[in-house]
């Protein structure tokens, strides 16, 4: 009896322990989470005069969404992130935090596109969520900022899914943009996709990794249909967490996804719990609305030419987008200029695993300072 009261007793120790670190990280999020931008300070802590630290849930053809911006010097270019996915919004901490930061550079525009992220809720009907509606809102968003910081152009710069989106925008109106910049280049996603299941079989055949091939004989050969075990979803994530395995975005080990989102002031506690924990499909339900539509974007059939000038930044080794694939749409791509940076050893995340590479293209090849 002597022995359960004393385990009993060490339990409720070890419980009462593991509650008060809980309660504890969460007051140390809560206190960091005000809602409001990390201001751009000088050495005595006082704001920079000309600088630029905001959000906003603007409405953008009816629809809202939410842009940041940020920026150490309102003068300096005006620089638009569109984001992968189909709806993946990008944390503007993470740039920072990853060293790939060009906010003392650019005013840099974070733009979460509809039925991504926060401004995102359930009264926009799926049907408006559309590839051409993006596009449109992004023009939109283009013809804002130039009016906003009185530029006659904007630099943009597309991720992944973005690069396509970016691409379209450029094409529409040209005139709006001084360059193209596409990351992790998604030119043809119908045969990257057959390129990069092949690669995951072959890894996965060449480790003798039994469990990956039959997950890969489950789901079939892309283009993915719906059946009894998968959705195209979830055929998409299971391919996509093989080549994960053998083609991993190198991060560094000090940069924490997870700690760096809870402790952004820049979001609310309902936002980081309630909004993008709890509620998933709410936050990015644009992943399985647009999935059909980025299966067959096809820059190669419908953008041969961009009348700006194009600089493309692609890991050697991205199985998402396929480097390939990349190379043959940058090669037959018509522009008034063009450059291609390989990223030897990169996978689909080139900013964060060479960050420094990444901001010296900005610098000198992209702006030419």
């Amino acid at each position: 009896m002597k022995i359960v009261k004393k385990i009993l007793k060490w339990f409720l120790i070890l419980l009462g322990a593991i509650v008060a670190f809980i309660l504890v990280v969460l007051l140390v999020i809560r206190i960091n989470s005000s809602g409001d931008e990390e201001l751009f300070l000088d050495e005595k802590g006082n704001v920079l005069p000309n600088s630029i630290a905001m959000h906003e849930d603007m409405t953008i053809n009816g629809v809202p969404q939410r842009i940041t911006i940020r920026g150490k010097d309102k003068n300096n270019p005006v620089l638009l992130i569109v984001h992968g996915g189909p709806g993946a919004p990008i944390l503007p901490i993470i740039y920072k935090l990853s060293g790939i930061d060009l906010e003392d550079i650019f005013t840099v525009c974070y733009w979460e596109q509809r039925g991504s992220g926060l401004a995102y809720n359930d009264s926009i009907p799926d049907s408006s969520i559309t590839l051409a509606h993006i596009v449109d809102d992004g023009l939109e968003l283009s013809n804002h900022l130039k009016k906003t910081f009185k530029k006659d152009k904007i630099y943009i710069e597309g991720l992944s899914w973005g690069t396509a989106v970016a691409a379209y925008m450029v094409q529409k109106q040209p005139e709006l943009y001084h360059a193209y910049v596409g990351s992790g280049l998604m030119a043809n996603l119908s045969l990257s996709e057959e390129l990069s299941y092949e690669f995951a079989m072959s890894e996965s055949q060449k480790h003798n990794d039994t469990i990956s091939i039959n997950q890969l004989k489950q789901i079939g050969r892309p283009p993915y249909v719906e059946n009894s075990k998968n959705s195209v979803t979830e055929a998409f994530e299971i391919e996509r967490q093989i080549v994960m395995k053998y083609a991993p975005i190198k991060l560094d080990p000090d940069f924490n996804f997870i700690k760096s989102m809870f402790l952004d002031n820049g979001l609310t506690f309902k936002e980081k719990f309630t909004d993008m924990i709890n509620s998933p499909e709410s936050y990015y339900p644009a992943a399985k609305i647009l999935e059909s539509t980025a299966i067959d974007m096809n820059l190669m059939r419908d953008i041969p030419e961009l009348k700006v000038p194009v600089y493309i930044l692609q890991g050697d080794n991205d199985h998402f987008t396929e480097t390939s694939v990349a190379k043959a749409y940058f090669d037959s791509l018509i522009a008034p200029s063009k450059k291609w940076f390989l990223f030897e050893n990169g996978t689909h995340g080139v900013q964060v695993e060479y960050p420094e590479k990444y901001r010296s293209i900005y610098i000198n090849e992209i702006l030419g300072k």
